[in-house]
């Protein structure tokens, strides 16, 4: 899964379509997810927990899943 902030200058959005339209080929699993006003430091900005809990998502549909800290 590949993420962009569309609002990014480190790495442009066009940057990361690009990566992600290179393995159009491939048989690998790949997703492409934008969001929208996120600058580079997406996932450490305002917001962070959305594209956290969007990730999960994505990784639990692909059968990844977390192991419980809850417990430990």
């Amino acid at each position: 899964m590949m993420i962009s902030g569309q609002a990014a200058h480190t790495v442009p959005d066009v940057v990361t379509r690009s990566a992600y339209k290179l393995y159009g080929d491939s048989s690998a699993v790949t997703d492409l997810k934008r969001f929208p006003d996120r600058g580079h430091s997406l996932v450490v900005d305002h917001g962070w927990r959305t594209v956290a809990e969007y990730t999960l998502r994505w990784l639990a549909r692909q059968g990844v899943c977390g192991r419980d800290t809850s417990r430990a």
